[in-house]
């Protein structure tokens, strides 16, 4: 799991341009971006995990409230995915 820091040191603040206060912003954006990317998705939810559950990434988690059953999705193709049951 990706962590982030709690403050973001931009350092000496008297000279800051409005460049520089942007390339700062966007390099943050891009680490919180990278962060939040790498969490799945969870799906929670009263059936298995669907092949045509084409709209989730790789990664994606589903949870059957109705049997407990954790599935992964593995591969994907614009058409099917596979769930491997975890």
């Amino acid at each position: 799991m990706a962590r982030l820091p709690e403050y973001y040191n931009i350092g000496n603040r008297e000279n800051l341009t409005n460049e520089n206060l942007l390339e700062i912003i966007e390099d943050m954006y891009q680490q919180l971006a990278l962060a939040v990317n790498q969490k799945p998705d969870i799906n929670v939810r009263e059936i298995d995990g669907q092949v045509t559950d084409t709209f989730s990434a790789n990664g994606t988690i589903n949870l059957n409230n109705l049997t407990q059953k954790v599935e992964m999705l593995v591969a994907r193709t614009a058409t099917a995915v596979t769930w491997k049951t975890l």
